[in-house]
Parts: structure tokens; C-alpha cells; sequence
């Protein structure tokens, strides 16, 4: 299935991406900061969505633009904010442990700072391990997923030719090591991971939830002849919260339940395509997502406990990041979305 697919440029993908943003930057600073929040934020994890999403857009702009076209876009998209931001993390190492500790350990802040900007963003060296949480952008590790399914498109799609399946089975295979995989695959492979731990910043275990959002592109035209009923998927939804528990009904944090996770990724769908559009004439998303967890970083280092700051800081970075970096690079940008 590799004809070129169409959904409605008018949608509401935006500003769901955006409140995807906001409800990991919420539940980081509350964690971290050291306040409490509702629980029913935690049961509209914000990755899991992202992931979904990642997987209906870049599989349908790979098809409406192959080639060379696809990775400049993917490039521009994601590499100049990644820029920004990791000059960012190094000021926090400058705030927290001096200017000169930064000159003094030229070699491995350079690795790190390289690692940030190219595939490398889970990785943290044991220098900064007292720096905040420990990790100067530790949200960075979906980057990394992302990235590497945007590698992998292409080969997706070649393979689609030969076995139009393809994307069927190899989500079912990534779900039976996202379920086995913390029980199964815990030898260690790479100092003190686990074979599952070093995969669980890849495809490998994320890659159903993309999976998904390519099987909704590649079915979207039997989906919205019934996308306005989709709204009622949120009273299973709502049962799921109070008894679901599990590998099928799960609905707490990043590790659902497959059951929960289409339900949610239908109400998803809903709200994109069936509600009015609401427009935003910017794209604050990847900027907050990005920037939040140096902020709150930056915050512990100084000994500031206010999440309401956190999170208006976190706005301010995210503007000057669409304003000076994000947008003058989009204008770079061969659109790939076709209506």
C-alpha cells in the first residue's frame, strides 16, 4: 500500500501536538519539582500520543515526497531546534559547576554537545550525573526513537512492495517485546543495561504506536466514514482508568495497554478530523518539548521550587526557539503534506 494518501489539510493535529507538550512538561516538573498533580494527567501521556502521530504524518510525507526531499524535511524539522537546545543544556553545566568546567572538560562536554545533535541524545556522562536530575535533557530519548524510525521509513515502505503486511506484523512483533521484554530480555549487554534497556530507546519497542498511526494512514479512508462516533471511545476509555490494568488495558504513563492505546489513539483522531479546526498560526510543541527539562534542571540547580515559573520559562524558550531557529529553517523547508 504505497499510493499516495490523503487526509484533510484542515485538522486539529497542531494543537493536540502541543497539549501532547504541555502534559509531559506538567508531569516533569511536577515530578521534579516536587509538586502533585491530578491523575488523570497521567492516563493522557503525552509520548505515546506523539509517537502515534510521528507515524501518520512521516509515513504519509515520505509517500507524498520520497527520496532526498523526505530527509532534507526531516532535517530541517528536527536538527536546528536539537542545536539550540543543546547549547542550552550546556549553560545550565555552566550555572550549575562553573564556566571553567566547561573548558577544563573541553573533550567531553564536545562529545556530549555531539551525541545531543545527532543519534546520541540518551547518552549522559557521569560528570554531569550531580547537575539536577542527573541528566540534562533526559526527555531527549524520544528523539532518538523518532530519528530512527524516520531512518527506517523508507526501508518500510520498500518492503510494503513485496508484502503489503508488512507494517501489521512488524507492529505485533514490536508489542510482544514491549510486553516481554522487561522480563525476557534482561541480560546485560552494555555496561549496566539490559538488552531491553538499550532497545527501549528505539523503534524495537515503540515502534507498534508508529505502526498504528501508518496502518490509520493506510485505512483512513474507511476510518473517516465513522470518525465522528469515535468520540464515544473515551467511556471505555474512562472504565479502563478506574479497573483497567495490564498489557491490554493499562492506561497509566508511557507503557499502555494495547486496548487503552487504541481507544486513545481513536479519540485522537477524532478530535484531529471530526471537531471544527481551531488554527495556530505557530508550533510551540517541539520547542517545549525540547526545552522543558532544561529548564527544570536549570531550576533544581538554583534552588527554585515555583512550576509556574518552570512552565513559563519553559513557553518563553519554546517562542524564541519557532521564532529564531524552527521557523526561519521551516521556510527551507519543500512542503510534503499534500490535502
Amino acid at each position: 500500500m504505497s499510493e499516495r494518501p490523503a487526509f484533510p489539510r484542515d485538522n486539529n493535529l497542531e494543537w493536540l501536538r502541543l497539549l501532547f507538550a504541555i502534559q509531559v512538561l506538567i508531569e516533569h516538573a511536577c515530578e521534579h519539582l516536587g509538586y502533585s498533580m491530578p491523575d488523570i494527567i497521567k492516563h493522557f501521556p503525552g509520548v505515546p500520543a506523539f509517537f502515534f502521530v510521528s507515524g501518520f504524518l512521516i509515513y504519509t510525507s515520505y509517500l507524498n515526497a520520497p527520496g532526498i526531499r523526505y530527509f532534507q524535511n526531516r532535517f530541517l524539522r528536527v536538527f536546528p531546534g536539537l542545536v539550540f537546545v543543546s547549547l542550552g543544556g550546556l549553560v545550565v553545566v555552566g550555572i550549575a559547576k562553573g564556566w571553567s568546567f566547561i573548558f577544563e572538560n573541553f573533550s567531553s562536554c564536545l562529545i556530549w554537545f555531539i551525541a545531543q545533535i545527532s543519534l546520541g541524545q540518551a547518552f549522559n556522562p557521569g560528570l554531569f550525573r550531580d547537575i539536577g536530575v542527573g541528566v540534562i535533557n533526559g526527555s531527549l530519548w524520544t528523539i532518538t526513537t523518532e530519528i530512527l524510525f524516520y531512518l527506517f521509513v523508507p526501508v518500510l515502505v520498500f518492503m510494503e512492495k513485496g508484502f503489503r503486511h508488512t507494517v501489521l506484523w512488524l507492529s505485533l512483533l514490536s508489542f510482544a517485546f514491549y510486553v516481554l521484554g522487561p522480563t525476557t530480555f534482561t541480560q546485560t549487554v552494555y555496561r549496566d543495561k539490559s538488552l531491553f534497556e538499550v532497545l527501549a530507546i528505539t523503534p524495537v519497542t515503540w515502534g507498534w504506536m508508529f505502526g498504528l498511526g501508518i496502518l490509520a494512514v493506510q485505512y483512513f479512508e474507511r476510518i473517516k466514514r465513522v470518525l465522528p462516533y469515535f468520540g464515544w471511545f473515551l467511556l471505555p476509555m474512562m472504565a479502563m482508568i478506574l479497573y483497567g490494568d495490564g498489557v491490554f488495558w493499562g492506561s497509566n504513563g508511557n507503557r499502555l495497554g494495547l486496548v487503552y492505546f487504541i481507544c486513545y489513539l481513536s479519540v485522537v483522531l477524532w478530535i484531529a478530523f471530526a471537531l471544527p479546526k481551531v488554527s495556530l498560526t505557530f508550533d510551540l510543541s517541539y520547542g517545549l518539548y525540547v526545552w522543558h527539562m532544561p529548564v527544570i534542571n536549570l531550576f533544581i540547580v538554583l534552588g527554585i521550587q515555583s512550576i509556574s515559573a518552570a512552565i513559563g520559562l519553559s513557553f518563553v524558550l519554546a517562542i524564541l526557539s519557532w521564532f529564531l531557529v524552527e521557523k526561519p529553517m521551516l521556510k527551507l523547508k519543500k512542503y510534503s503534506l499534500r490535502a
